[in-house]
């Protein structure tokens, strides 16, 4: 049974608040919009690969780490959903000629 793994906006929030950025600021160090990092950071956005990227070269974590993260939280949302609805059979193999 998987857990409720943290988004990665909670992770990058407190990153960043520990290197006392704004996000106006962080969001230009980036070379993103203050919009976009501020949709990723309240949640309603997704890290993309981009993002991966641009945070790993900015924070020195390795690339994937951010994507990785968003993934789990991902699955684990879908996963919750599926338990809400009806279950999907699984699928036959074709019977060879």
């Amino acid at each position: 049974m998987m857990h409720d793994p943290p988004h990665p906006s909670e992770v990058l929030r407190g990153w960043l608040a520990e290197l006392g950025l704004s996000v106006t600021d962080a969001a230009r160090h980036l070379g993103v919009s203050r919009v976009m990092l501020s949709r990723i950071l309240n949640g309603h956005a997704s890290i993309t690969a981009d993002m991966d990227v641009r945070l790993s070269q900015a924070l020195g974590t390795s690339a994937g780490f951010w994507l990785r993260m968003q993934t789990a939280r991902d699955l684990w949302e879908a996963s919750e959903k599926a338990r809400q609805r009806a279950p999907i059979a699984r699928l036959s193999q074709p019977v060879a000629a």
